[in-house]
């Protein structure tokens, strides 16, 4: 299950972004950001992620994989649900998901999707709380500016 954290990660990160096609700016609070993720695996602690989310960054994560497309987006004033739909040679993953803003400091997304990945297919939920904590972003550690040639710094 543990190779499954990273697709779904991504799944969940693109069910934050989905909103962009519609708005052509962040839609919430620029600077850094949590991204918490429920473990898939029971005793085992979430998965927290720092990321930097302002316009420009924005734009980059709405570039997204070219591997994968946003199908049947809605959206309101406190978010929206769309399917999204990814194949690479290594994996293949549809889902639906729902996107929740509460205020500009906080958004939740949740999904259902099915994964098969080396011949495996898998169904499962799962969801995201994502949090504002501050306005600078930290080029060391935020995943959206950090060069990832270079490991993260140990803290």
């Amino acid at each position: 299950m543990t190779s499954l954290k990273t697709p779904a990660l991504f799944l969940l990160l693109l069910a934050a972004s989905a909103v962009a096609p519609a708005q052509q700016k962040f839609p919430l609070r620029p600077g850094e950001w949590t991204a918490t993720v429920p473990s898939l695996r029971p005793g085992v602690p979430p998965t927290t992620i720092l990321y930097c989310m302002n316009d420009e960054t924005w734009a980059k994560t709405l570039a997204g994989k070219p591997s994968c497309t946003l199908k049947n987006l809605t959206l309101g004033p406190t978010g929206g649900s769309y399917s999204v739909d990814c194949s690479s040679a290594q994996m293949q993953m549809n889902g639906d998901f729902k996107v929740v803003f509460d205020g500009m400091t906080h958004m939740t997304t949740s999904g259902t999707m099915k994964i098969t990945l080396n011949g495996n297919t898998n169904q499962m939920t799962s969801s995201a709380d994502f949090r504002w904590k501050g306005a600078t972003c930290d080029p060391a550690v935020d995943m959206n500016l950090r060069n990832h040639n270079v490991p993260p710094p140990s803290h």
